[in-house]
């Protein structure tokens, strides 16, 4: 490697650490601005004493009860018995069954995705 090639990488790596730096201060003074923006939207919020003003016309409900009325639990449900288990199905039921099973094994071979890949 030559001095300029050795000179741009060492550029480069300067440039991409720069650049790492700089989104990361642009984060976090974003951050701290939205924090801020929140802090003071918290402050500027009404009290929940004071009733609201009138929004898309409505006025506030003043009727609502303080407290909600107690909520009843649902309702248990008596468990499902769950399905009986399918009878034990014999691929093999005779021996003409057991031998194509064979051959046909003989034919296909091995599973190929045992086998290292090859590079052609």
């Amino acid at each position: 490697m030559s001095k300029s090639d050795l000179l741009f990488y060492g550029l480069f790596l300067l440039g991409f650490l720069l650049f790492n730096y700089i989104i990361q201060q642009a984060a976090k003074r974003a951050r701290q601005q939205q924090e801020e923006e929140q802090a003071r939207q918290e402050e500027a919020a009404p009290a929940e004493d004071e009733p609201l003003e009138d929004i898309w016309g409505r006025k506030p409900q003043a009727s609502l009860p303080a407290v909600a009325a107690p909520v009843e639990p649902p309702r248990r449900v008596a468990a499902i018995p769950a399905a009986p288990a399918p009878a034990p199905r014999l691929l093999f039921r005779t021996r003409q069954d057991l031998r194509h099973a064979v051959v046909v094994m003989t034919v296909l071979g091995p599973c190929r995705a045992l086998e290292p890949h090859e590079r052609r």
